[in-house]
């Protein structure tokens, strides 16, 4: 590797605006779901929606949700301490992150003690559904994944690390590295480890991804000194109110669970399916909201309140000019996409009925969760993490009463909707909170507009399902919603292309 490649790698002088740290992680992160979809591909190919598969993701509920309640209010917090830190005095920011990863060490392994010693307890807790024979692979397989606290953790708090310093390109190459661990680890796996290679895959892959963390976060973080600052327990103290809150929340992935876990085999795996191809499908809406979230971070510790609402509008904005498209195309093409995606193999024309009834039940969070997200990053990144936890009770309220009523006639397309109605409503409750402050960011009249113009493409290209051909109805869906993507997010799309072109040039 040349000195010059070693610089772009290590000086962090790319991606240093919102506007261009979003076209890098875009472009790694598009790349990444790319090979993500090759990924699912091939487990659907070799799993289907089996029983096997969903026992496999049932053992990882427990430890994705708790490893998200520990760090996902500290990293929340960071941003805001950590930026406040660096003005004053960047070696105790350094100092400061290097206390945060040490005393979150002990709790990440503290958690996979747990998963090691009361696997069956905990698996029963997330699916009481389940036959015993269902119930006793998931319990061994969540032995095995005891030590994804650790890996995983350290990736959140090292990640938030790195986009805190704007290390964009960094922090989505290692992003990208995870596929091409766990592609091969579970294609020749398959036959001898069978749905447990999707275990050694997560744990090997986001093992690397942690290495190469680590070595681009490690100049920012100093391990010398106490091993609890000030900061570190104020970190904690702002922090316990949106712990709490994603600990009452998961509540509601409990609940979700029990009720799908009731279901024919099949109805998790497919539940899993969808919700990883919605991720997929958001890739660029979701890194609107991540990448400005510095920016909203460093305005709020300055104080520039102005300045904070149009980075919130801004940021709503260009992530709703995507997701309002794509939701509509999702809405009408789901069944087609995940035909042509997944059923292959063991992947049936049973499953692929089943993950686009969930799929469908899920469109809503693609416009929904930009406005959501960017709503709770002001509440946090201002301190107001009080507020955040007053929605919990309504959520839990609401995700159990829907569940209750939406999974007799939908089965677990139910569970997914019921997903979307108690974002919503929460969505809701949030915008009047932050406008409480003073803060309106959202462009009401505009959004309501785009969602009409997306509504009526929808329900012409749905007719046109009657009158044309099937491919010759794909054809012309497929383009009608194009083209309103292309009408719609033509700002973002003119910007995306300045700011590449104007990166070559550079280069």
């Amino acid at each position: 590797m040349t000195n010059k490649s070693k610089d772009f790698m290590t000086n962090g002088k790319i991606a240093q605006s919102v506007a261009a740290g979003t076209i890098v992680i875009t472009f790694l992160t598009l790349i990444s779901k790319s090979i993500g979809f090759v990924r699912e591909i091939i487990i659907a190919n070799l799993f289907g929606t089996s029983w096997r598969l969903d026992a496999v993701f049932i053992a990882l509920t427990p430890v994705t949700t708790t490893i998200g309640i520990a760090t996902g209010g500290i990293i929340a917090i960071f941003f805001p301490i950590y930026h406040g830190l660096k003005l004053k005095d960047p070696e105790r920011a350094k100092i400061y992150a290097g206390s945060l990863l040490k005393v979150y060490s002990i709790i990440f392994i503290s958690l996979g003690a747990v998963f090691l010693i009361f696997p069956d307890i905990i698996i029963k807790l997330f699916a009481p559904g389940f036959s015993d024979e269902v119930l006793h692979y998931a319990a061994r397989k969540l032995r095995y994944l005891s030590i994804l606290p650790l890996i995983n953790g350290s990736q959140a708090l090292l990640g938030a690390l790195l986009r805190a310093e704007r290390y964009f390109f960094q922090y989505g190459i290692a992003q990208l590295i995870f596929n091409f661990v766990a592609i091969p680890v579970i294609y020749f796996g398959a036959a001898y480890l069978s749905e447990a290679s999707y275990v050694l895959a997560m744990i090997l892959g986001n093992f690397l991804v942690v290495l190469l963390y680590l070595r681009y976060a490690r100049k920012f973080a100093s391990f010398r000194g106490k091993f609890i600052l000030p900061e570190t327990a104020q970190t904690f103290k702002y922090a316990f109110p949106f712990m709490l809150s994603a600990s009452l929340s998961t509540i509601n992935i409990v609940v979700d669970k029990m009720f799908v876990s009731m279901l024919p085999a099949g109805r998790v795996s497919s539940l899993q399916y969808s919700t990883t191809l919605l991720g997929i499908i958001s890739t660029v809406v979701s890194i609107f909201a991540m990448t400005s979230y510095t920016e909203l971070s460093e305005k709020v510790a300055a104080m520039d309140l102005k300045g904070a609402q149009e980075r919130m509008r801004k940021t709503v904005t260009s992530s709703l000019n995507i997701a309002i498209p794509l939701t509509a195309w999702v809405v009408v093409m789901a069944e087609y996409l995940i035909r042509i995606i997944f059923q292959r193999g063991a992947f049936s024309e049973e499953s692929t009925m089943l993950v686009s009834a969930a799929l469908l039940g899920y469109s809503a969070l693609l416009i929904l969760r930009p406005i959501s997200t960017v709503s709770s990053n002001f509440l946090t990144s201002s301190k107001k993490v009080k507020w955040v936890f007053y929605v919990v009770p309504v959520s839990i309220t609401a995700n159990a009463f829907f569940d209750w009523i939406l999974i007799k006639p939908f089965s677990h397309a139910g569970v997914a909707a019921s997903t979307s109605l108690v974002l919503f409503i929460s969505t809701v409750i949030r915008i009047n909170i932050v406008k409480h402050f003073g803060v309106k960011f959202l462009p009401l009249s505009k959004v309501m507009k785009q969602i009409g113009v997306a509504i009526s493409v929808a329900i012409m290209v749905f007719f046109l399902k009657n009158v044309l051909g099937p491919i010759t109805w794909v054809l012309v869906g497929n383009t009608a919603f194009l083209a309103l993507f292309v009408f719609m997010a033509r700002d973002e799309l003119r910007t995306s292309f300045s700011k590449i072109k104007a990166f070559l040039k550079r280069k």
